[in-house]
């Protein structure tokens, strides 16, 4: 997949792992908790905007803390393939999103460049002059398109965070090393809890499955031959899921990143 169709956030990871393991008892509760909210609508021509009871809105690049948001009052709640130009291409329904979901979109769009994760939609606390929109992992500010002042800066849904200075890549060669440009970081057994984390840098979302001795991924054509003779009884194997790679709180990113591994962080430090 190309790299730019994987800023997909943690958030968005963990939704789709809350549905999976969870069920349609999720997603039964999620249908009843926003039964009284308002579903809002993008638009299809411009990813910036969308509407809200009968109102159009334009995202700003301006985000709050998770403390700012005001009631929840609306949802979107999509999942969006798009174009480099903003053009919605497809969408899909976050409630029923799945790992495969998000490897079927972009079958489905091949000509997209991002795919973005839009949520739900807040008011502002004590006052209405703006809604809170959850997208991308950010809760951006949105005004009414007639309220949008010179000084404003609209969503820039091309802007990613980049890890360092690229992308952050499993290693061909050892399956427990991450590649950024020519830098090698080696995962570690240390962990780091949520609240060690600092900002979000980059996304993998691969699993791979490796021989516990070499440390090399094991191919599509390895894992599917039938080992007749016996020959790789004593191979070990082991699978990791990589999602996403935070900066740590008082390490800089280019000495140690903490990357999600199997839904646990680890320290990951450059060689």
């Amino acid at each position: 997949m190309n790299k730019s169709k994987k800023i997909l956030t943690t958030l968005l990871l963990s939704f789709v792992i809350c549905i999976s393991l969870a069920g349609c008892s999720l997603q039964d509760k999620i249908e009843e908790y926003s039964r009284d909210k308002e579903q809002c609508y993008l638009n299809t021509e411009d990813v910036t905007q969308f509407s809200f009871k009968g109102n159009k809105y334009t995202i700003l690049e301006d985000t709050v803390s998770n403390g700012g948001l005001g009631e929840w009052v609306g949802y979107i709640r999509q999942l969006v393939a798009i174009d480099e130009k903003g053009n919605v291409l497809l969408q899909e329904d976050m409630g029923a999103t799945t790992f495969q979901t998000l490897a079927d979109l972009t079958d489905k769009a091949p000509e997209a460049a991002y795919i973005i994760p839009f949520l739900n939609v807040y008011a502002a606390p004590n006052a209405n002059s703006y809604l809170i929109v959850d997208v991308n992992g950010g809760y951006h500010k949105a005004v009414i398109n007639e309220n949008i002042k010179d000084t404003d800066t609209v969503f820039d849904f091309r802007e990613t965070e980049q890890s360092v200075s690229g992308d952050f890549t499993i290693s061909p060669n050892n399956a427990t090393q991450l590649l950024c440009d020519e830098a090698i970081y080696q995962v570690t057994s240390e962990t780091v809890s949520n609240d060690e984390l600092g900002s979000y840098i980059d996304i993998i979302a691969e699993s791979v499955t490796f021989n516990t001795e070499t440390k090399i991924p094991l191919s599509k054509e390895d894992l599917s031959n039938i080992d007749w003779y016996g020959e790789n009884a004593t191979q070990g194997r082991e699978q990791w899921f990589y999602t996403d790679i935070y900066e740590i709180y008082g390490t800089n990113k280019t000495e140690a990143v903490a990357v999600r591994i199997n839904n646990h962080y680890y320290i990951a430090k450059r060689q």
